[in-house]
């Protein structure tokens, strides 16, 4: 059987190419001779003064071939071109994703009465989603969770200038509604709504100990405290979609022991068509999180489960970047 199949694979292996012209040629004179034997049958012609008709059988394939070649070895270029520009897009996609992994803020370390942990998983080379944080002073922190609408390198465009507005407004301001409308002006002045920014931006104090945040389009927070998890909703608008956006803050009180969890929609949407929701999922890491679970690890397992979710039923092979950010309180500043 072996045997068999080595003559088999023998056999249908490539020819040489001074076979193949070999055999070409043959078939050349082959056809010439035969369209030249056909015309004089048929028109009852003297053969010899018909011969010209097999020059002329050849010089057509002559001019066929010599065209195919051109064509051939013209395709070839461009093939080549386009290849050779490829390889530059590809470079500079994989630059931009290596800028935008190192562009990811630190997880603050030692935010007095807050711990911290944040996943990133991009549904391509460069991602949407954002996250930052910043603390303007002791017991006190800022922190944005971000998604740009649309994909790929404009998204990650209109992202970069999302934190460098946020960075710029917290210098001046630790309201998260003067914060967010600071960010949706200058976005809609520069892009007149398209694109826009879903976005929760939040602030975390220690005395007293509570969580003030804006809600502007983005899916709610998860609050988990005890036995209990509660949603974070309200807000406004999309940064960026309207002239004039106005933004309500919301306030939550905070306890020793209390965990949370920002995600964007790559995570929300991952969980329609699964079998379970994303309440249940984040409700159950949560829970682990206040049983002392690292809250890394919790990140990890959202993350994890949103990949095995099916999406939105009505979007065959969905993909969306998915971002979790977790926070837990303490037990003293």
């Amino acid at each position: 059987m072996t045997r068999s199949g080595g003559r088999d694979l023998a056999i249908w292996r490539p020819w040489p190419p001074a076979i193949l012209a070999i055999l070409a040629g043959i078939l050349a004179f082959l056809v010439g001779t035969t369209v030249e034997t056909f015309i004089i049958q048929a028109v009852h012609g003297d053969r010899a003064r018909l011969e010209w008709i097999s020059d002329v059988v050849v010089s057509i394939g002559i001019v066929a071939l010599t065209y195919l070649w051109l064509h051939l070895r013209a395709s070839r270029m461009r093939l080549l071109a386009l290849e050779r520009e490829q390889v530059a897009v590809d470079e500079q996609l994989r630059l931009s994703a290596e800028i935008q992994r190192s562009s990811l803020p630190a997880i603050p370390a030692a935010t007095p009465g807050f711990r911290w942990a944040a996943r990133m998983i991009p549904a391509g080379r460069i991602s949407g989603d954002l996250y930052d944080f910043y603390q303007p002073s002791a017991g006190v922190a800022l922190v944005i969770q971000g998604d740009v609408s649309g994909k790929g390198i404009p998204a990650a465009l209109l992202l970069s200038a999302v934190k460098t507005l946020f960075r710029t407004s917290v210098q001046d301001a630790t309201d998260p509604a003067a914060i967010a409308r600071r960010i949706s002006t200058a976005l809609f002045a520069e892009h007149a709504g398209l694109p826009y920014v879903t976005a929760i931006v939040a602030r975390f104090e220690t005395a007293p100990r509570r969580l003030t945040y804006v809600n502007a389009g983005h899916p709610p927070a998860y609050l988990h405290r005890r036995c209990e998890t509660r949603t974070l909703p309200s807000g406004g608008p999309p940064l960026g979609l309207l002239a004039e956006a106005t933004y309500t803050i919301e306030e939550a009180a905070l306890e020793p022991g209390d965990v949370g969890a920002f995600v964007t929609d790559g995570v929300t949407e991952a969980f329609e068509t699964g079998p379970r929701s994303v309440d249940e999922v984040l409700r159950e890491a949560l829970e682990q999180a206040r049983a002392g679970r690292p809250l890394a690890a919790i990140c990890d397992q959202v993350l994890q489960a949103a990949s095995e979710g099916g999406g939105p039923a009505a979007v065959p092979g969905w993909q969306d970047d998915r971002t979790v950010v977790v926070f837990a309180v303490d037990g003293g500043p």
